[in-house]
């Protein structure tokens, strides 16, 4: 399976001016850890809950507290591939880029979600079958 059928949709996105405030906002009303940065269309960076509380300022900008991710990959990137860079450079989601433009997130769990639907072992009705 490819990142491009793993990746979450849809994307929700901040730019580098917006307040990090209101990044934060939208990763509690999405459940999400991280959000891409882009400045229009582009990709620029990401910026983590975690960052957007280390602002210097009462409310700064997701300039002041973006950072490069660890990890980036292609659409066509193996899904397993993936989980196993996850895991060595111990990061929850990755950007999905194509030609510099973010077009989804892949999170930890659409990863074990893609790998579960591939293989009929790790299926849920079938390891309740098994109980």
């Amino acid at each position: 399976m490819k990142a491009v059928e793993a990746m979450v949709r849809p994307l929700v996105t901040v730019g580098p001016r917006d307040f990090a405030r209101h990044a934060e906002g939208l990763m509690d009303d999405f459940g999400l850890t991280m959000l891409p940065v882009v400045d229009g269309n582009v990709f620029v960076a990401v910026v983590t809950k975690a960052g957007c509380r280390r602002g210097e300022d009462d409310s700064p900008k997701v300039e002041q507290v973006m950072s490069q991710p660890a990890l980036t990959v292609g659409p066509e990137f193996d899904v397993a591939a993936l989980f196993e860079a996850m895991t060595r450079y111990e990061v929850l989601c990755v950007p999905v880029l194509d030609d510099g433009r973010v077009i989804g997130v892949v999170t930890r769990l659409d990863v074990l979600r893609a790998i579960s639907h591939d293989d009929p072992h790790l299926r849920v009705g079938h390891a309740a079958e098994h109980c």
